[in-house]
């Protein structure tokens, strides 16, 4: 395969990987608003993590490839081609929408996409450079090292103008550390993915994974008194349930991306698609606490910088003559 030839099918996954970001976005806020309808966040979370399984599961009956994946999948980890661990990418995947229904509401879109990023981005760095990433292991270099310091400084001034309006210290680190879970779940999911020979099989799997975590988490809480509510308004709200089918949408390109791109160009590619649709949500359908400020454009502008710079220097594998 030609080098323009491979940039090709690159450039479509790039382009998927943006579309998956800016859904993230989108994902944020709707979770945000169902906890607002549902009695607590943890009921929300499980709600919409509930939803994408259920699309998978209507699927799933018309699409016998994807259940010949989950056959491969199952017999991998039976043979051990495939750690039993690596089917735990749900429960990164479930940290991720309890880190949106939990500080969504107190700061807004933006400031989670970019809390988020910047843990996701460490993440990348680590699991890139390990035999983690499913399209090989990927040195640190000084531009990737840089551009990521970079984009911590940008959250970091982002941060700093919601917690100028009363945000509390450690909302910013729930989406900083469910981001750096995350890259390990885009590596886990990976190579579920590559033993299967189906990104449906990893999406599924992460989403079975993700549901059962969350359930059990669902039940410790209403054993402690806390009442469900909400559900009959949720047919009049329809568009507060889409988020587990964004969900699907982010994981199974994920899945699909992250042997070709790495975790790293991934995560950069979904940033640029989080930040395109969180400040498009943040000003038209403000959610949090804190608004749009001067802080909040310079951090992106940080990142942005951030993300030029980590590209500056691809992988050699990049510039190869195959895959």
């Amino acid at each position: 395969m030609t080098a323009q030839a491979s940039r090709g099918p690159a450039l479509l996954l790039a382009a998927a990987m943006i579309t998956a970001g800016l859904g993230m976005a989108v994902q944020g806020t709707t979770n945000a608003h169902l906890t607002g309808v549902i009695s607590h966040g943890m009921y929300a979370a499980l709600v919409s993590f509930s939803g994408g399984l259920l699309l998978l599961c209507l699927i799933l009956p018309f699409a016998p490839g994807a259940r010949r994946g989950i056959g491969r999948a199952v017999r991998a980890v039976a043979d051990r081609d495939v750690s039993w661990w690596m089917l735990t990418g749900g429960i990164p995947g479930a940290g991720v929408v309890i880190a949106q229904v939990l500080t969504v509401p107190l700061f807004g879109v933006a400031t989670f996409i970019m809390s988020f990023v910047c843990g996701q981005l460490v993440g990348a760095l680590i699991v890139d450079n390990t035999s983690l990433s499913p399209g090989g292991r990927m040195a640190i270099t000084l531009p990737r090292i840089l551009g990521v310091i970079i984009v911590i400084a940008g959250v970091a001034v982002s941060s700093a103008g919601a917690l100028s309006y009363g945000v509390a210290l450690w909302a910013p680190l729930v989406p900083l550390t469910s981001g750096v879970l995350t890259a390990f779940q885009q590596a886990f999911n990976g190579h579920v993915k590559n033993a299967a020979c189906s990104a449906y099989a990893a999406t599924f799997t992460n989403f079975v994974g993700g549901v059962l975590f969350l359930l059990v988490i669902a039940v410790i809480v209403r054993l402690t008194g806390v009442p469900i509510s909400g559900f009959p308004q949720l047919p009049g709200q329809w568009w507060m349930l889409i988020g587990g089918m964004l969900g699907v949408m982010f994981i199974g390109f994920s899945a699909l991306a992250v042997g070709r791109l790495g975790v790293l160009l991934l995560s950069l590619l979904v940033l640029f698609g989080n930040l395109l649709g969180s400040l498009i949500i943040d000003i038209v359908l403000p959610v949090g606490a804190a608004p749009i400020g001067l802080q909040t454009y310079i951090g992106i502008g940080l990142v942005l910088i951030g993300v030029i710079v980590t590209s500056i220097r691809r992988p050699q594998r990049w510039a190869g003559s195959h895959d």
